[in-house]
């Protein structure tokens, strides 16, 4: 079937010299793998470029019920980014987001409201003047409601955040796995802080380092099997 859908690019692989299969969040089918071919003409080089981290596409594919692989036809920008890709801060953001994004969403239900919290988020990281070294903190804390994890904001003050029941508590947990009160307090403010006003968080490159990793702990310990990040080691290069 002909089909018309906004996708927001997840992860690419080269298949062949002339092709590659790009993995895709799309906005009436889900999670989506599509194949791309034809990347080897001076077109389809150009075309190529366009395969960049959270890029958001109007595509126009052929779509096969019950099948793993579909068809691209064409494809187009359906935003432009201004300032992504011309700066390694928000570049190494968008690699981080779309392979966290790649690792986590593996089914291909439909969920309009994830797909317009991505969209939204790539289309604010790119307008944001302040609070770029922050926004993956940000992401990864709003992300945790559509991954089906997400803890609740808390009234509690100078509490703990135990990762393995997701709750805050004023007991210190008998376990390793939690936050200690300062860590939890910026978890707590992360939790219902719209992105416009992630510069009003300051952490430190230790407190930021540190709370990202704990982050993707809680990921881990709820979502079992998630992988390794491989951008791991350069978004704490670049935001320590």
């Amino acid at each position: 079937m002909l089909t018309r859908t906004k996708a927001i690019l997840l992860h690419h692989v080269r298949y062949s010299d002339s092709s590659l299969i790009a993995h895709f969040y799309t906005q009436e089918y889900g999670r989506l793998s599509v194949m791309v071919k034809g990347i080897s003409s001076k077109r389809g080089s150009a075309r190529f470029n366009y395969f960049q981290p959270l890029n958001i596409f109007n595509t126009e594919l052929y779509y096969y019920e019950n099948r793993e692989l579909h068809n691209l036809k064409e494809m187009s920008l359906a935003y432009v980014p201004q300032r992504i890709y011309g700066d390694i801060h928000r570049t190494t953001v968008a690699m981080f987001i779309s392979e966290l994004l790649h690792n986590v969403i593996r089914e291909q239900d439909v969920n309009k409201m994830l797909f317009d919290f991505i969209e939204s988020s790539v289309i604010s990281l790119d307008e944001m003047t302040a609070g770029i070294s922050n926004f993956h903190l940000w992401f990864l804390v709003a992300f945790t409601d559509y991954a089906g994890i997400g803890p609740s904001h808390t009234e509690i003050e100078n509490c703990f955040f135990d990762m393995l029941t997701g709750q805050f508590t004023q007991l210190r947990p008998m376990h390793p796995d939690f936050l200690d009160p300062e860590s939890a307090a910026s978890l707590n403010l992360l939790l219902h802080m719209p992105a416009t006003e992630v510069a009003s968080l300051r952490l430190s490159g230790k407190e930021r380092t540190d709370l990202l990793t704990h982050l993707l702990k809680y990921y881990s310990l709820h979502l079992p099997g998630i992988r390794q990040m491989k951008s791991l080691q350069v978004l704490k290069d670049v935001f320590r």
